[in-house]
């Protein structure tokens, strides 16, 4: 009897010791497809096609890019954008006159490119080069360059007012520490 009790008890044992041990990986694994299995399937996505697509009624922008002189004594650099698809060199020197870079009246005879990409250099020709913010003649040649340069992606600049060459402004290339310019 006691052979026979010591036999069910071990057995007992064995299935109480079953019952407690953690599952195995594969078991784990095989609920885990199985419960995927039974729920059902949401595709993804982006948040609906309607705030993806542009609307039709904006009109197209250009994004331009403005040197002008700050609050203090230095230059700064503006984000702005023009009412239409293209960058254009009288929009831009009438967005100029907006920041008082140019006086009102200053229109453009002429803006050409010649070269490309790195070797590209730009002549701007215009009907007046006044400067109404009363910066220095360097600052506002910078006013004008990077402007210019940055919007157009020019390696160089020539500004001319009515044909002639502004003194000083022949080859102006991009200033980098435009910050600095006094």
């Amino acid at each position: 009897m006691k052979k026979w009790l010591i036999g069910v008890m071990a057995a007992m044992m064995a299935i109480s010791l079953a019952a407690c041990t953690p599952t195995t990986e594969k078991q784990k694994n095989e609920t885990a497809a199985a419960a995927k299995a039974e729920a059902p399937e949401i595709p993804q996505s982006t948040g609906g096609a309607s705030d993806k697509v542009p609307d039709p009624n904006v009109m197209p922008v250009a994004i331009i890019s403005i040197y002008h002189k700050g609050n203090g004594d230095s230059l700064v650099q503006e984000m702005d954008s023009l009412d239409t698809e293209g960058l254009d060199a009288q929009l831009l020197v009438s967005r100029m006159m907006e920041y008082g870079i140019f006086t009102d009246g200053t229109m453009v005879n002429s803006f050409s490119i010649e070269g490309e990409e790195e070797a590209s250099k730009g002549t701007l020709d215009l009907n007046q080069a006044e400067n109404a913010e009363g910066v220095s003649d360097t600052m506002f040649l910078v006013e004008i360059g990077n402007t210019f340069i940055e919007n157009f992606e020019l390696a160089g600049l020539t500004v001319t007012v009515n044909g002639e060459v502004l003194p000083g402004a022949e080859d102006l290339s991009y200033v980098v520490d435009y910050e600095m310019v006094e």
